[in-house]
């Protein structure tokens, strides 16, 4: 197999953002476009200028020529989805958060290793290059001991219960669209499991969550904050602070290619700063599909990037967070 042959299922948002990066990633073909209107997906294909099928669901997964599915519907629709294409024989790649609960995530990784298919969460931050290096930094000891980490994702948003943002049907609510990328960058910094977690804030009135504010206490003795909002602009930026120093990650922090690191002399007030910028391929998403590719090809069932028991994790914390705000 030279390359792996995807599928996209989408013509939403995520396929503006990500669409260009295909031809962009070695080992890679996109093959399809999914969608429920052959017009829609043939319209998108055009604006990117890549030459590929308008298929339904249905076709992509009996498709012979098409190796992997990569889910980015809403949240919603990634459980029967992921079955679906799992039991026509299909590698799966599905956009965060992975599954509407860890309940539902265990199934589908279980099912997974049953098949032999390979399964991931679509975690992109986790394969730039800038934050790779930046785990480097910490773990190097260049800031000291690691006691802090802060990630904010809020956005000021007017509620339309007929977005999928905030429709409780659609998978709705900051915890899962956002609240996935704070808790993330928390729980891959630290390092650690986390120990605790408590959270506060609120939901809209259809019982979704409009504020998420969650502190976590790690294994190690890493206090964590991630904070995430539809109705609250709390900024798109995170801070790593050790004993040492303090790494400042750029807005918006998830796909940033830029960083500050200030650094303390002991009994000094006055920083050295320095200045930290990695360039990504294409908009950043070509270094994740590029290792799913590599993965497949590899005949692995799991990235050691972006393993299952880290998305369960996540997926276990951001049901605990709904349900304290329940």
């Amino acid at each position: 197999m030279a390359n792996v042959r995807w599928a996209m299922v989408g013509t939403g948002l995520m396929a503006d953002l990500i669409l260009r990066d295909f031809p962009l990633s070695e080992n890679t073909e996109l093959v399809a476009l999914v969608s429920r209107d052959s017009s829609k997906a043939d319209q998108k294909l055009a604006e990117v200028g890549i030459s590929a099928l308008s298929l339904s669901f249905e076709q992509a997964i009996a498709h012979p020529e098409i190796d992997l599915i990569y889910i980015a519907s809403p949240h919603s629709e990634h459980f029967w989805m992921a079955k679906a294409a799992l039991e026509a024989g299909k590698h799966i790649l599905v956009e965060k958060s992975f599954m509407n609960s860890a309940e539902e995530a265990e199934e589908i990784y279980a099912l997974a290793r049953q098949k032999n298919l390979f399964s991931m969460e679509a975690m992109w931050t986790k394969f730039l290059p800038l934050h790779n290096e930046l785990i480097e930094i910490v773990k190097s000891g260049r800031i000291g001991q690691l006691r802090l980490i802060e990630a904010n994702f809020g956005l000021l948003r007017t509620f339309d219960n007929d977005h999928r943002l905030f429709n409780k049907e659609l998978g709705g609510g900051s915890s899962l669209d956002q609240g996935v990328y704070t808790t993330t960058l928390n729980r891959w910094f630290a390092d650690s499991p986390i120990k605790h977690q408590c959270t506060s804030g609120y939901n809209y009135p259809n019982g979704v969550d409009a504020l998420a504010m969650t502190n976590f206490e790690f294994e190690n003795g890493v206090a964590g904050r991630g904070n995430s909002s539809l109705a609250t602009a709390l900024g798109l930026a995170a801070r790593l602070v050790g004993d040492l120093g303090i790494i400042e990650i750029q807005e918006a922090f998830w796909h940033t290619t830029d960083a500050v690191i200030k650094t303390y002399a002991p009994n000094s007030d006055v920083a050295k700063v320095e200045q930290l910028s990695r360039p990504r391929k294409g908009a950043g998403y070509a270094h994740m599909i590029e290792a799913v590719s590599n993965s497949v090809l590899g005949g692995e069932i799991e990235n050691r990037q972006h393993t299952h028991a880290f998305s369960l994790e996540v997926m276990r914390s951001l049901d605990k967070t709904r349900a304290d705000l329940s």
